[in-house]
């Protein structure tokens, strides 16, 4: 067993982000066996997007723009209210529902989001939000909430910055559909309170950020064909490259000169 790496990833986009990760878990990754039997590779990642609103989502994510479309439309109170309403013994119904967490949370039904979001004050680092309950989930052995906390920051008059935290996170298939849902979400509550914020950045750490065995073939075949722009850091073809003035470049860095 090799040991466990620590990683610092700075990205310019979510995808940028994405990217690096996933390079990083492939090439540096320690071989860790859960409780359960699939196998991953993982590092412990703290991951600082700076621009969370353009290149949200790599061509090379396992999956299309539809699914995190369907992500997005679940993390909002709408969804809470919905989730709510099912029966317990409904099979849609899962021991956690991060739209619950966020604005239902407990038996109080607590809206974290939204009272944290109307009393920012710049400075301050006390509007925390909690997605674990601990005794609901700590006696369970499935099914607790991966992601487990976030912090809003009010920068300026304008500007907020997002904490994430998660226990344990699937870099290859959760990571770039749970951070563009988790933008929109704040987002719209931004928008119901009327509020001119815009997320100047995002910061974002796992604990254990992993891939899981059954993900590592795709993500050999992406880096077989792929490399990771010098200027971008996001997964590009080989072919594609340019050679520009400032080095090899993928296509979009070259229309950005």
């Amino acid at each position: 067993m090799s040991d466990m790496e620590a990683v610092l990833i700075k990205g310019k986009t979510i995808a940028s982000a994405w990217s690096q990760l996933i390079r990083e878990i492939y090439e540096k990754g320690e071989e860790h066996k859960p409780d359960y039997k699939t196998m991953t590779k993982r590092v412990h990642a703290t991951i600082y997007i700076e621009d969370v609103n353009n290149n949200q989502v790599s061509p090379a994510v396992p999956f299309g723009e539809n699914l995190i479309a369907k992500y997005k439309e679940e993390l909002t109170e709408e969804y809470a209210d919905w989730y709510n309403s099912l029966e317990d013994d409904d099979k849609r119904k899962f021991d956690y529902c991060y739209a619950k967490q966020l604005f239902r949370y407990g038996q109080a039904a607590y809206d974290s989001v939204n009272a944290n979001v109307k009393n920012l004050r710049p400075g301050s680092r006390r509007h925390v939000g909690v997605l674990w309950e601990n005794e609901v989930h700590i006696p369970k052995f499935e099914d607790q909430p991966c992601w487990i906390a976030y912090k809003l920051e009010q920068l300026n008059d304008t500007q907020v910055r997002i904490y994430l935290l998660y226990r344990s996170w699937d870099a290859f298939g959760g990571f770039p559909a749970n951070i563009p849902a988790i933008v929109e979400g704040f987002k719209k509550v931004f928008r119901e309170n009327d509020l001119n914020y815009d997320i100047e950045s995002l910061i974002a750490t796992g604990w254990d950020t992993h891939i899981y065995d059954t993900d590592l073939q795709a993500v050999e075949k992406i880096f077989k064909t792929s490399e990771l722009c010098p200027l971008c850091k996001c997964i590009t073809p080989k072919h594609s490259f340019i050679q520009t003035t400032r080095g090899k470049a993928c296509p979009e860095c070259k229309k950005s000169m």
